[in-house]
Formats: C-alpha cells, sequence, structure tokens
C-alpha cells in the first residue's frame, strides 16, 4: 500500500482522532481528507518537499519533485 509507504507502518495508530473522516473547507467549499490520516498525509509531502505553503497559510503549492513523484507513487497522470 502507498500509504504505508510513504508515511510508515505506524502511521494511522490511534491519537485521540478520527483516523478518517469528510470535512467541508469553509472558504473553498470543497471536502478534503481530514483526520489521523489527512494529518499524515499532510506531513509526508512537506517533509518530502513536494508540496510547500502557498501564499497564505491555508493553501499549498505541489512542488517540481511532487510533479514527479506523486503520480509515480499513486499511479494517476496530472494534467499539463
Amino acid at each position: 500500500m502507498w500509504f504505508a509507504g510513504l508515511a510508515g507502518p505506524d502511521a494511522l495508530a490511534r491519537r485521540g482522532r478520527p483516523v478518517v473522516r469528510a470535512c467541508l473547507d469553509w472558504t473553498e467549499r470543497r471536502h478534503h481528507l481530514a483526520g489521523t490520516a489527512g494529518a499524515v498525509l499532510c506531513r509526508a509531502l512537506f517533509d518530502r518537499g513536494w508540496v510547500e505553503r502557498g501564499r497564505d497559510r491555508r493553501s499549498v503549492r505541489l512542488t517540481a519533485s511532487g510533479r514527479t513523484a506523486l503520480p509515480a507513487l499513486v499511479g494517476v497522470a496530472l494534467p499539463d
């Protein structure tokens, strides 16, 4: 499973919050991944330099290395 390879085998161990839950972003009105899985995934992407903060604290930007690594990891193509 790519998630365990990215975040580690014990990444989703109980930490006092739901493992996965949907969360509606109040500004964009779009759902995003929340809970332990969302936090662990976010940290792993930042730690590898695949995403970086945007102009404000609530936005992120995919880096050049992320554009290369993520499609290979999860098996999807990104639009040009």
